[in-house]
């Protein structure tokens, strides 16, 4: 017998992870609907994807309708508000008081070109004074830069009031978190540990993916390697986003750099032993 859900309403803006929350069934009954979303049985890709894509957002990247979802989520209780599946999207009921803007990046090029706005953003960021805010515009949900920038001492509103058009706002409030544990591996240099797990090393190339692709690659091929395996990433870019999400799920990397636009990661887990004392 199926556990289901509360009748709560749901409309093609509906974040997946809100679903998933509500009832972790979803989780199986969506990756039925295309195996485009079999990658949500993984718990990485799942936790960094299903928090920035709506069920709007899925339908077209599984190229399916949002019909379709809210035919399938019947069976866990879920009832359509039939909202939002046009363009125009519900806004926030509140919108916080925050500094007048400062800056304005409108990163959707940038993206549409490969390209990762990562540095952009954070440079800016470190510009900002404390009077003032900046402004993301983006496609999608930037959930990434919300734990780099909160460490920095920022706190973010976002608004999203069209399909494909997000506004998300930063602004300083609290002092810099510290951080317990340093992602890149500064002990071991990449020839050691690439000497290191000669024998056990997991290759993957991922420069010819277009963006979210090769994160979400290397995640999905991280949650399959075992403790005494590393993974081994070619890529064209130092990828910042991912770093993070390494960082904060205990993994430990190393960057080799042999030429313009040739990058070489190394990740592995850190040892439970070594995580603890950090």
């Amino acid at each position: 017998m199926s556990t289901q859900t509360q009748f709560l309403k749901i409309s093609a803006n509906t974040r997946i992870s809100t679903i998933i929350r509500a009832n972790p069934a979803a989780i199986e009954v969506i990756a039925s609907i295309n195996k485009h979303f079999e990658k949500l049985r993984n718990p990485i890709l799942r936790k960094v994807l299903a928090s920035r894509v709506t069920i709007a957002d899925a339908a077209r990247i599984g190229g399916t309708k949002v019909e379709v979802f809210f035919d399938k989520l019947k069976s866990l209780g879920f009832v359509s508000d039939r909202v939002g599946e046009g363009t125009k999207i519900s806004a926030p009921s509140s919108q916080p008081a925050f500094p007048p803007l400062g800056i304005t990046l409108d990163v959707r090029e940038t993206l549409q070109a490969g390209q990762d706005p990562f540095k952009e953003i954070i440079t800016a960021a470190e510009k900002l004074s404390k009077n003032q805010s900046m402004l993301i515009i983006n496609t999608f949900e930037p959930v990434p830069l919300y734990a780099v920038l909160r460490k920095k001492g920022f706190t973010h509103y976002t608004d999203q009031t069209e399909e494909n058009l997000v506004h998300t706002y930063f602004y300083r409030t609290d002092k810099p978190e510290n951080n317990a544990i340093s992602g890149p591996d500064f002990l071991n240099s990449f020839e050691r540990l690439q000497q290191q797990y000669q024998h056990s090393l997991i290759e993957i190339d991922v420069r010819n993916l277009e963006m979210p692709q090769p994160m979400m690659n290397i995640l999905e091929a991280l949650f399959k390697l075992t403790p005494e395996q590393a993974l081994f990433v070619y890529h064209c870019r130092i990828p910042q986003y991912l770093l993070q999400e390494l960082t904060a799920r205990g993994f430990a990397f190393a960057i080799a750099e042999p030429g313009p636009d040739e990058v070489r990661l190394l990740i592995y887990k850190i040892p439970d032993h070594e995580l603890h004392n950090c």
